[in-house]
């Protein structure tokens, strides 16, 4: 087992934020994460919340000629090939714009409007007491769908995180779930990235794929709970994008 990492909780961090998914869901030419939650943008919400958190700088991930004007602001946008698929393959594509003298990545969903910044901030804060070199959100959640499972140690590090298309049955049965952003050590992360494997059911190369790869290597994996159930509302749908636009107004 690796000793650790230890560094103080001032550590910058820079933030990626993946937002080049096409929303087929919506039946809308309009991008995923331009679709209103309260009345904006549902990406200027998570702009906001990383730069709120102290992201610096905020990566945005987006497609090739995609339109998002003000909601990008005060972020550095890069633009994802049409080659590769995947969360792990979008921060890769936006690591290459964080300095390497960046100590913590953190990857934030374009489509997950309520987040708040104190979870950010949280989940950065579990990766450095816990000396790991990875840290995920995850939530208690009476019926999981198909959010990724989380496995969790009695001492609360991670054992392990599973996509519902990859899960057993065991898997499935858990309400342990993987809710929200994720917190790297970023020297570790572009080392570790490479190694992402496509899915064999999705072809998809999988952020989650990280966990098993940290611990295979004697890492530890940290974990944050998020309490508050609106935050892990992603926008993949209409029915999700109203939940998401009543669950701001009533925090509002």
């Amino acid at each position: 087992m690796n000793a650790g990492h230890t560094e103080s909780a001032g550590s910058a961090a820079a933030g990626i934020v993946m937002a080049a998914g096409q929303g087929t869901r919506f039946a809308s030419d309009v991008p995923k994460v331009m679709h209103r939650v309260a009345g904006r943008p549902m990406l200027a919400h998570v702009v906001d919340t990383g730069r709120a958190a102290g992201l610096e700088p905020l990566v945005l991930v987006i497609r090739p000629g995609m339109d998002v004007g003000s909601a990008a602001d005060g972020t550095v946008a890069v633009h994802q090939p049409p080659d590769g698929r995947g969360t792990a393959f979008a921060v890769e594509v936006g690591l290459r714009a964080v300095p390497t003298n960046v100590d913590v990545a953190v990857a934030l969903y374009g489509d997950s409007p309520l987040v708040r910044p104190a979870t950010v901030r949280g989940v950065i804060d579990a990766l450095q007491r816990a000396g790991a070199v990875a840290a995920i959100t995850w939530a208690d959640v009476p019926d999981p769908g198909a959010f990724g499972r989380v496995r969790l140690a009695e001492t609360g590090l991670v054992q392990g995180i599973v996509e519902s298309a990859d899960a057993s049955p065991d898997d499935l049965a858990l309400t342990t779930v993987n809710a929200g952003p994720a917190a790297f050590r970023a020297s570790w992360l572009r080392r570790a990235l490479p190694r992402v494997q496509p899915s064999p059911t999705s072809g998809e190369r999988y952020l989650t794929q990280l966990v098993d790869l940290a611990i295979e290597d004697g890492e530890r994996v940290a974990g944050y709970q998020i309490t508050d159930l609106d935050e892990t509302i992603g926008c993949d749908d209409l029915e999700r994008l109203a939940a998401a636009d009543a669950a701001f107004r009533r925090r509002a």
